[in-house]
């Protein structure tokens, strides 16, 4: 594999575990290794690891779902190692921000135009960004203005609303008027230290602009997939929930329902996605422990929950992800390239 590729990897390891390190010493509780050790800890990590893989295994049928939508022939197989190689460049890079590019990146090297992965991996994003926003509405109507335990500030939350409010934006922007791209290109061409840099991809830029929209304007077409994906979606976020209200409600006793932990999870997460560390790492358990630490009746049990939920979703997902990413090293740096 080469160099370059293994250093950036093991310098975000290394930033990743630096920052959990960091932030776990910050908490006034402690969560051992003896306390993961426990029976009942041991019995939730297995239980969140089955739940972790069932949902990727269900993503990757997604994406061989619309990829086949739009008459790409990939295996599942496929589909399924560039789901969970999302999830791990998302785990290691800061904000999540690498798993989506890379995702493009490697269907790419799998034989799909590239056109066609962008066209999927931004309409995804879109998809799981309007359920989000219509959950974040929903919570801070009917939910959090009757909880009193709310103490992580309001300034914290129009913040995290107004980022997820535009990030849909954005995303919708890209899907209905890709022809704004053209009017970036342009823009800048006419900084004089790009105009000869550009100049020599112009034209294959608007062609793949022109192919993005095409290939935008065949998946809004099938409407029977977008709403089975669309259905799929849902389904996989409530289960990634109950991947942290198991833990949280089996070892802290808190008493709420499924709906309203899921609520107020997913206005959580909306805040904590921005944090800048590694997989949003640290950012999540703070504002997860800090938020639920008044109304659990154990604080160091509610540190053990989320533990072991960020091991269910993010650490399993790193050491497996290491061995996957050397596996495929081929087609990472060399492999087929796009059509």
């Amino acid at each position: 594999m080469n160099r370059k590729v293994i250093v950036n990897i093991i310098v975000a390891l290394l930033a990743s575990i630096s920052v959990i390190l960091a932030i776990n010493s910050a908490f006034k509780e402690k969560v051992s290794l003896l306390d993961l050790l426990r029976r009942d800890a041991l019995e939730l990590i297995a239980i969140g690891l089955i739940v972790n893989a069932v949902c990727i295994f269900i993503d990757g049928f997604k994406l061989r779902l619309l990829l086949t939508s739009l008459r790409e022939d990939v295996r599942y197989l496929d589909a399924l190692e560039s789901c969970f190689l999302y999830s791990f460049f998302s785990a290691i890079t800061p904000s999540s921000m690498g798993g989506q590019p890379f995702q493009v990146y490697f269907l790419t090297k799998k034989g799909v135009r590239s056109e066609t992965a962008t066209n999927i991996i931004i309409f995804r994003t879109f998809e799981y960004l309007m359920i989000v926003l219509g959950i974040d509405i929903y919570a801070i109507i009917f939910v959090l203005p009757y909880l009193p335990q709310w103490n992580i500030g309001k300034t914290m939350l129009i913040l995290g609303f107004a980022s997820s409010l535009l990030s849909t934006i954005l995303t919708w922007l890209a899907m209905a008027k890709p022809d704004m791209f053209k009017y970036i290109i342009v823009r800048l061409k006419k900084i004089k230290k790009l105009e000869n840099f550009i100049g020599k991809w112009e034209e294959k830029a608007y062609i793949w602009i022109d192919n993005l929209k095409l290939s935008f304007y065949e998946l809004r077409k099938n409407k029977r997939i977008i709403l089975i994906d669309f259905s799929l979606m849902v389904v996989l976020i409530l289960m990634y929930s109950y991947l942290l209200f198991l833990p949280i409600v089996g070892l802290t006793g808190l008493k709420i329902n499924f709906l309203k932990f899921f609520s107020i999870q997913i206005l959580l997460s909306s805040l904590a996605s921005y944090i800048p560390t590694p997989g949003a790492s640290g950012g999540i358990e703070a504002i997860f422990y800090t938020f639920f630490k008044a109304a659990a009746f154990s604080p160091k049990s509610l540190l053990l929950g989320i533990t072991i939920y960020r091991i269910a979703t993010h650490y399993s997902i790193i050491l497996i992800g290491i061995p996957l990413v050397f596996k495929n090293k081929g087609l990472i740096i060399g492999g087929k390239g796009e059509r």
